[in-house]
């Protein structure tokens, strides 16, 4: 039989509460025990000693007379009086013989005597209590506790007939318990060791019993899917690098083995290395853009957060963009609240809101017009930037916030696909939602977000 389960959590804690409740358990018996026989003894004690304190303050002659007196109050047999002479020989009472040892100076003594009566001679323990009287003699008086025997006996019964059946219990149920721990354990080891193989879409298993394993595994299953669903995209980013990648990369690698076999001069090689620069640029340019997404998304820039005025940052872009959008014959304005503060990165809230200006007056034909709103709603801050450009189909309003996703509308344009990704990133940081609006011409994208 396996044993592993003396070492687990659940076992050990088992063992301290069950120990944690015997020592309870005998702690109330204890006090029980005090309240009751020891609470009598004491009483008993006590009584002994003002008797012989009384004994001792009257007439030495009416020692005998208290010997007597005693013992004709004695039915269950209990009490010991006896009278001695200076001699230690008995004058009066029921002790054979002085008590071995005992002092006889008012206190209370543990005693074995040989009780001497009418049933003959008994060997007892008791509590004696004696005293020197002025006569010479000892006067010494006892008390058997014989008769608390059964209550003792009741107590001693009680405790082990209810605390050796509850600690045995304890013990199983902490067994069990933790051979129960310890198979679920193992079943989540099982499937982990498969996830780890590399099978994501296995999840943990749950019983349903909704207790605290369930509830981890509820969790762990969540913090599962999503990490295949990272794996997925970062999949999918792989696959979007190398097809994106490819074109420039065969593009300079054509170009400089034209160069290399066509070139007559230094003039037309130096041409051909031009070209082939301008290509690696361009796969630069992905693979940075990449990175600064990669960053965002894992929150490496919310170190800069501060106050910053989204009316401020909207009138540096229309400014920025003024020249570029006259230069295409396009009207570019901004409407609503001149000033609204929230917290944020001012340079990420300038490349961000910059990319969907840029793609407006791209994407805008001549004679055009591209608005930025800032308008402050009952619980929101609303930024819109609207072109009176082709639109964005339905189906595509979503997709275009993928990672080098270019519209059948776009693909004539220049670009790599990753503007309205960084968008994305950028949104997410600040907590903000940011999605393409309903509209029946042109297009509008929106960035809700809450003010400062």
């Amino acid at each position: 039989m396996r044993l592993s389960f003396i070492g687990t959590t659940t076992f050990r804690w088992t063992i301290t509460i069950s120990a944690a409740f015997v020592s309870a358990a005998l702690f109330l018996v204890a006090v029980i025990y005090q309240r009751t026989i020891g609470s009598n003894e004491a009483r008993i004690d006590d009584n002994l000693i003002q008797e012989v304190r009384t004994v001792t303050a009257e007439d030495a002659e009416n020692a005998l007379v208290r010997v007597q007196a005693r013992l004709m109050e004695d039915p269950r047999r209990v009490r010991f009086a006896a009278l001695f002479g200076p001699d230690r020989q008995l004058i009066a009472g029921n002790m054979n013989s002085y008590p071995s040892d005992f002092i006889a100076n008012g206190k209370v003594h543990d005693i074995v005597a040989e009780r001497i009566d009418s049933q003959g001679i008994e060997v007892q323990t008791a509590h004696a209590v004696g005293a020197l009287l002025g006569n010479g003699n000892t006067y010494i008086i006892a008390r058997n506790f014989d008769d608390f025997a059964p209550l003792k006996e009741s107590i001693t019964e009680t405790v082990t007939l209810g605390l050796f059946p509850a600690t045995i219990l304890a013990l199983v149920c902490g067994v069990l318990l933790s051979m129960r721990t310890q198979s679920r354990i193992e079943d989540i080891h099982q499937m982990a060791q498969r996830i780890m193989a590399g099978h994501l879409h296995e999840r943990l298993p749950s019983r349903g019993t909704r207790d605290d394993f369930d509830k981890l595994v509820d969790i762990m299953n969540a913090m599962l899917n999503q990490i295949e669903h990272l794996m997925s995209e970062v999949k999918g980013v792989g696959d979007d690098i190398a097809h994106d990648l490819r074109t420039p990369l065969t593009r300079v690698r054509a170009a400089l083995e034209r160069g290399r076999d066509s070139a007559q001069t230094l003039e037309d090689l130096r041409h051909a290395v031009d070209k082939g620069i301008i290509g690696i640029d361009q796969a630069l340019g992905v693979t940075t853009a990449l990175l600064r997404i990669a960053a965002i998304e894992h929150g490496q820039r919310n170190a800069g957060f501060g106050e910053v005025d989204l009316g401020s940052i909207i009138a540096a872009i229309v400014e920025l963009y003024e020249p570029a959008a006259e230069d295409k014959n396009l009207r570019l304005v901004s409407t609503g609240m001149s000033h609204i503060l929230l917290r944020g990165d001012r340079d990420l809230l300038f490349e961000a809101i910059s990319n969907l200006v840029d793609n407006a007056i791209k994407f805008t034909p001549a004679g055009g017009t591209v608005s930025i709103e800032l308008v402050r709603t009952e619980h929101n801050v609303l930024l819109r930037v609207v072109d009176t450009g082709p639109g964005i189909p339905a189906p595509e309003r979503e997709a275009v916030f993928r990672r080098f996703y270019r519209s059948d509308k776009s693909r004539h344009a220049a670009g790599m696909g990753l503007g309205l990704a960084l968008v994305a990133a950028i949104s997410k940081l600040h907590g903000f939602r940011v999605h393409v609006a309903d509209r029946d011409q042109g297009c509008a994208i929106e960035m809700i977000c809450s003010p400062a």
